[in-house]
Order: C-alpha cells, then sequence, then structure tokens
C-alpha cells in the first residue's frame, strides 16, 4: 500500500513558500525604493550643478514627500569611498541634515588613462560626479531591525565652474 503525504507537512511546505515569496517581494521593493531615493538625490545635485545649499533643500522636501524614513538613526558615513570623499556633512558620525539618513560623495575626477591630463580653463578636470549611498530600513520582530545601504553613482558632469561652488 502507498502512503501519501501528509497534509500538515503539505500545509508546512506551502507556507513556507508563501512566507519566502513574500519575503523575496518585500525585499525587491524596498530596494527599488531606496534605488528610486538615489536617483533622485542624483537628479537634483545635477540640476543645482553639484551639492550646494539648494540642492539640500530640494532634496530635504523630496524626500519628505516621497516618505524616505525620516530621523531613522545614526548613519556613519565613511571620509572616504575609492577615490571620492564625503561632502554631506562635516563629521563622520551623525544624521545626515538632521533628517534624513544618507552620504553624498564627491568624485574630483574619475576618468582614466590619458584623459586625466585634459582640463577646462580654470584649470580644473573636466569632469566631475557624485556618488549616493542611501539605506532601506528593515524592523523585523524577531531579528530586530537593521540597515542595508544602497549605492549609486552618477553620471560624470562637465565642470564649468570651480571645485568650491559644487561642494556648498
Amino acid at each position: 500500500m502507498r502512503e501519501g503525504v501528509g497534509e500538515i507537512f503539505t500545509y508546512n511546505l506551502i507556507i513556507i513558500f508563501i512566507v519566502i515569496v513574500f519575503g523575496l517581494l518585500a525585499a525587491t521593493l524596498n530596494y527599488y525604493k531606496a534605488f528610486k531615493v538615489n536617483a533622485r538625490i542624483l537628479d537634483i545635485i545635477e540640476k543645482y550643478e553639484g551639492y550646494n545649499s539648494l540642492a539640500k533643500e530640494e532634496i530635504a522636501r523630496d524626500l519628505q514627500s516621497i516618505g524616505y524614513a525620516y530621523n531613522a538613526g545614526e548613519v556613519t558615513c565613511q571620509a572616504k569611498r575609492g577615490d571620492a570623499e564625503l561632502v554631506s556633512t562635516s563629521n563622520n558620525n551623525v544624521r545626515q541634515d538632521e533628517e534624513y539618513a544618507y552620504c553624498v560623495y564627491y568624485y574630483e575626477d574619475d576618468r582614466g588613462g590619458n584623459d586625466k591630463d585634459k582640463e577646462n580653463g580654470d584649470g580644473e578636470p573636466i569632469y566631475y560626479n557624485y556618488s549616493v549611498v542611501t539605506y532601506i530600513y528593515v524592523d523585523l520582530p524577531i531579528v530586530d531591525n537593521f540597515k542595508v545601504p544602497v549605492y549609486t553613482k552618477g553620471e560624470r558632469t562637465y565642470n564649468f565652474t570651480e571645485r568650491s561652488s559644487a561642494s556648498g
């Protein structure tokens, strides 16, 4: 006589499958939201040709309208990330802009090879760009809360002005 798989085992298998699928779906949606926040921050920085006071104000308004994590806790931004330097804070262990947790990095010149010798009329490098690190916040009852960084590097921008106006 053949024995079938028990009902309880089948129900457990279905429940585990549903939990995994919904977990992956939630992770995908959270990553999409963090990537969208990064893209908006980079668009604003590009719009104002640098991370300056106008860009900071619009970023704060935009993040508020999106519903990004407000005052979500301490975020440690590294002073350097590869060739980039941190421009979004004055020290390394503070909440960004007193409200939103993100880090903005400035790349002086990320070209390679012979292109590094080219300069604009002011003696500055021809291109610069920014990168942004935002965080996905996860708060699970059993595991507690944790954050996952999401890094996005923007496109190169032609340097029309000196560096001092780009870092605001």
